[in-house]
């Protein structure tokens, strides 16, 4: 003896479940939209710290310049670095760029951005 079960496909979505269903969808795309846009900035932000290292002219910079250009940078991106946030150290007389972890405040709350350390090599 078999079970019959009712057809699925004859009754009517609830609407209830509908509105509930694009809600959590309109909720990712919201969340990922504004979670893309940080790390977006966090990755242009990584891009220049890599070419500012790699820059033969960036040997005769001093580390100070280096940092104020890196933070000049992350604030025309609207990233909440500071000074104390960024490390140059030299090897032999090219730079090692660093920055430290730091938080970026958004809508949907705090996020931890990273990067790796850059040197010219």
């Amino acid at each position: 003896m078999t079970a019959v079960l009712p057809d699925a496909s004859s009754r009517p979505l609830p609407l209830w479940r509908l509105i509930a269903g694009f809600g959590v969808i309109a909720i990712l795309v919201l969340a990922l939209l504004v979670a893309g846009a940080v790390y977006l900035e966090n990755y242009q932000l990584d891009r220049y710290m890599r070419s500012l290292a790699a820059d033969p002219a960036s040997v005769a910079l001093p580390d100070n310049e280096i940092v104020t250009r890196i933070l000049d940078r992350a604030q025309s991106l609207s990233l909440p670095l500071h000074a104390t946030d960024v490390t140059v150290t030299r090897t032999d007389g090219i730079p090692h760029i660093h920055i430290a972890k730091y938080m970026a405040e958004t809508a949907i709350g705090r996020m931890d951005l990273r990067l790796p350390a850059a040197s010219s090599r």
